[in-house]
């Protein structure tokens, strides 16, 4: 009798531990609700490009409490920096006929609250690199605001900066980000 009780312990104690267990979905970002920039200087001015042509998913549950993976992809050639000749030169720098896409896949998320330390690899120009960040995670009628912003130098990537006037651009380019899910 005290065996058939601990079987029943032990049955009841496994299927408790499995409806605990979250069930993870992929969410895909709403493009109209998302955007993707980058900022650069130049001895002479400060721009930025947007874009919102983004292709990206998270693996989440359904309540977006825990996020624990992303990817993200967007074209060169969608970014606009309000100046068709820029974009023009700044997609040939790229190489975006070549390399159209900068994209990033995450490796590990921690997640802390609101906060999350995502740490993946980044693809631009063909080159891969590894990259760490913090990104806020803050709720939105039941949709996930993810937002967050790193630095890259175009050099690591084999890119060289761009030159007006006899003055190159500075090597680094800040990308900043705002997905809705």
């Amino acid at each position: 009798m005290k065996k058939y009780f601990l079987f029943i312990a032990l049955v009841l104690g496994i299927s408790v531990g499995k409806t605990q267990e979250t069930k993870q979905e992929k969410i895909f970002c709403d493009k109209s609700q998302s955007s993707i920039t980058y900022s650069m200087n130049h001895p002479l001015h400060s721009w930025t490009g947007e874009s919102t042509e983004i292709n990206s998913v998270i693996l989440s549950d359904q309540e977006r409490t825990l996020i624990t993976q992303v990817a993200v992809s967007v074209k060169i050639a969608s970014f606009d920096s309000k100046n068709a000749n820029r974009d023009s030169h700044a997609m040939e720098v790229t190489e975006a006929i070549l390399y159209p896409s900068l994209s990033f896949i995450s490796s590990q998320i921690v997640q802390k609250g609101e906060q999350l330390e995502v740490t993946g690899t980044l693809k631009f120009h063909n080159i891969e690199q590894s990259i760490s960040f913090i990104a806020e995670k803050k709720m939105e009628s039941k949709k996930a605001r993810i937002t967050g912003e790193f630095s890259i130098k175009m050099t690591d990537y084999q890119v060289e900066p761009s030159s007006l006037m006899g003055m190159s651009t500075d090597d680094e380019i800040k990308i900043s980000f705002s997905m809705l899910y």
